[in-house]
This record gives C-alpha cells, structure tokens and sequence, in this order.
C-alpha cells in the first residue's frame, strides 16, 4: 500500500497515510517529475540600501518578473560589507532592465557629513 501525495509505503492492514491522512493505494501510478525547473538567474544590479531593494520588490512582482535578492538576508549581518544582487531568470533579465532603468539607485551608503551640511 502507498501513499498517493508522500509516496510512502505502508505494510498491509494499512488504509491512510499517517502523515498526509488520505487513503492509501495499493499502487502508485507512473512516476512523475515534481522537481521543478532548472532557472538560470542573472545579475541586474546590486545595492546596499534596503529601500532600493522594497522598491524593486514592487515594480518587479507587479510585473510578475522571476527574481531573488542574493545575500538580503546577510546584509544585516554584514551591513556594507557586501551589497545584495538582484538576480532576474535571465529570460526575464531585459525587461527588468527596462523597468529599472530611470530608477534612481543608492548603490553606496548616505554620507553623513552630507546630511549635517543640509542642517546648517
């Protein structure tokens, strides 16, 4: 007996999988592929603001865009450090592109010595 969703195997006398809780099968049916897809991603761009990164957020998942921010998670570990990648699946790399192009992008930290200037 097996399981159709987890595709465990039971021992006879068995009739619901203890886990997923649906009927068991006596067999299960051709294997299918639920791997998904190998996704080749490319760099856009890089920042260290995490502005920057809220923004692109909503411009790209408005335009249903496949994307990840690498090393987002790390950057407020190591801030500055390193910036985070912004990295579109590469059939979608030209159109984020073309969204992103009149963004202004903060790619360094605010200074500052700039700020206290504006105050005096």
């Amino acid at each position: 007996m097996f399981c159709p969703r987890c595709k465990a195997e039971y021992s006879e006398g068995f009739t619901k999988c203890s886990d997923c809780h649906i009927p068991l099968v006596p067999e299960l049916g051709p294997a299918s592929d639920d791997r998904p897809a190998y996704v080749e991603y490319e760099e856009v761009l890089s920042t260290y603001n995490p502005f920057d990164i809220a923004m692109i957020k909503s411009l790209l998942d408005e335009e249903e865009i496949r994307y990840f921010f690498q090393g987002e998670q790390f950057s407020y570990v190591r801030p500055l450090a390193d910036p985070v990648r912004l990295m579109v699946a590469k059939e979608h790399a030209k159109a984020a592109r073309e969204i992103l192009k009149d963004l202004t992008i903060s790619f360094g930290p605010s200074s500052p010595d700039k700020d206290e200037e504006e105050e005096e």
